[in-house]
């Protein structure tokens, strides 16, 4: 099938310095393809430019607002970019993202495509080149090539397909229907199954067990529950991953690199190759620093409130009312893990009196006892205490995962695959299939991880296990780790939750809101009719 695409894409080769460990070193250069791809390490330098996109999405904001706005866990707190939270009438082909104009997500994963397609179109083109050696290379291109159409297939639906390097301005394209583009998907992901090592020789290249779990996540978004277990299953039980002992560990800034990670986007230490860097935590994080004796600081940033938890999140989710003898927060370690509430004095110069650093200074919190309390009662605390309902777009529990001690270019990777999400995706797919007793085993085995040491955490019983149950799991063991909106999407559930959950967002999603519109800067540039998707 001849495939075109209708803009030429500007390919940046990312040029990986000598004897480094991992992707994270990299220095971008202007080579010329023609002269330069003709080598194998020309080969491999082009392979590493198809990486750069992805930190555009899951490093920056326009993967949050793609994956938590618009959900029942994450609302607007502070943000230029309101409409992906309520769906109003900013959600339209000619949005952008706010201030920058970027038309977010399209044009870098569709020049991930492109750069993928180099790889993939001109290994075999060199000659003398190792078989073994062009085809790990090219199924790293596929796994790529396949994770940008598995993110662009689940939010706009019928998207173009391009399966060859674009050499020259193309102005046609044409939308294929989501299944030929998850036709797609699997083959690529089957070929890198195939061809990619057990282990990598840098880190933050896909693995087999890589290629297998994103079979396993795709494989669940379809429909396909006998496939989407066995490969989680395989993976599960491969042994070259492991569940960590203790949820906190998988989030430890100075550890991240971990048996429980599959594969992590990378970034790095070094600033001069961290471009475009990683700022989820800024983003999360809110603007406490506005309140005396209180900094931004090197672990935390300096917060911007953009993405904050619902109410839902912090109360009903995670079960905040421990004097009720269910799941909560004194049995189940995640919520501590996941949000932080207390900020201690940090800013020596304006510490109040009769304080000193690393006293509390402000408690932003979810406790059911401070609720109950008065605001006079809370004022005449030493400290700030903010109560849910006395949140603002400034003041909020904020999501620490991501937290990394750097200030500015910001290194921490994004784990995109961990092994406890691929628990539950074995669990969804088992249950999927009736086979209960299965997926209650998987589920009760990531939940077990997360007791409160010295507290038993309540398990499940296969009367319990629905898929409401399935996505309340994933939003305690997942919370913030930008899957959310895909999430509801693949259940069905996403207005059902929405309507529920999230008060900006419920009186305005309809059922058009399944799909993304379709860039205006694509429809125009394309010489022939490129068709919007409906409600748009």
């Amino acid at each position: 099938m001849k495939v075109t695409l209708k803009k030429t894409f500007t390919v940046l080769l990312v040029v990986a310095l000598a004897g480094c460990a991992d992707l994270s070193e990299q220095m971008i250069t202007d080579t010329v393809a023609d002269s330069q791809f003709s080598t194998a390490e020309g080969l491999d330098e082009a392979l590493i430019s198809a990486y750069q996109p992805l930190r555009w999405f899951y490093g920056r904001e326009p993967g949050m607002l793609m994956t938590l706005y618009g959900t029942d866990l994450f609302k607007e707190g502070q943000s230029y970019n309101s409409w992906w939270d309520n769906y109003g009438s900013g959600m339209n082909p000619s949005m952008v993202l706010s201030p920058s104009g970027n038309v977010l997500v399209w044009e870098h994963f569709y020049r991930g495509i492109n750069n993928a397609n180099t790889v993939i179109s001109r290994a075999s083109e060199i000659e003398g080149l190792d078989p073994t050696f062009m085809n790990e290379k090219v199924a790293e291109a596929r796994f790529l090539r396949a994770h940008y159409y598995f993110v662009l297939v689940q939010h706009f639906g019928p998207i173009h397909i391009t399966l060859e390097e674009t050499r020259q301005v193309e102005l046609e394209a044409n939308r294929e229907p989501e299944e030929e583009v998850y036709r797609v998907i699997i083959d690529d992901l089957n070929f890198a199954r195939e061809h990619l090592p057990l282990q990598q020789s840098q880190y933050g290249r896909p693995t087999h067990d890589a290629a297998v779990n994103h079979l396993a996540k795709v494989h669940l978004t379809i429909g396909n529950w006998q496939e989407a277990a066995d490969y989680a299953i395989q993976v599960i039980e491969g042994g070259r991953h492991r569940l960590l002992d203790n949820y906190a560990d998988i989030f430890d800034p100075f550890n991240q690199r971990h048996e429980e990670v599959i594969w992590a986007i990378q970034w790095g230490d070094n600033p001069e190759v961290n471009n475009p860097d990683n700022q989820l935590q800024r983003f999360f994080g809110p603007r406490q620093w506005l309140l005396p004796g209180l900094v931004g600081d090197d672990m935390y940033h300096v917060g911007i409130a953009r993405f904050w938890p619902t109410d839902f999140a912090l109360t009903e989710l995670f079960g905040n009312d421990y004097r009720v003898h269910e799941l909560n927060i004194t049995n189940d370690v995640r919520y501590h893990v996941t949000f932080k509430e207390m900020w201690p004095y940090n800013d020596a110069p304006n510490v109040p009196l009769n304080a000193a650093i690393g006293d509390t200074a402000a408690w932003f919190t979810n406790d059911p006892y401070i609720q109950e309390m008065s605001r006079e009662e809370l004022d005449l605390k030493p400290y700030t205490v903010i109560r849910i309902q006395d949140r603002n777009d400034v003041f909020s529990p904020t999501v620490q995962k991501h937290r990394y001690p750097f200030q500015r270019n910001h290194g921490r990777d994004y784990m995109y695959m961990r092994l406890g999400e691929t628990y539950l995706i074995a669990a969804e797919a088992l249950m999927m299939l009736g086979r209960m007793s299965e997926a209650v085993e998987y589920f009760n085995t990531l939940r077990a991880r997360a007791a409160f040491p010295g507290k038993e955490i309540p398990l499940i019983t296969e009367a319990d296990l629905d898929i409401d149950m399935i996505l309340d799991e994933r939003g305690r063991e997942l919370a913030g780790e930008l899957h959310r909106w895909t999430d509801l999407k693949r259940t069905g559930k996403l207005l059902e939750r929405v309507r529920m959950h999230n008060p900006n967002a419920s009186p305005n999603i309809q059922e058009h809101h399944q799909l993304r519109p379709i860039p205006q800067s694509q429809i125009d540039r394309t010489r022939n009719e490129y068709p919007q998707n409906p409600g748009y």
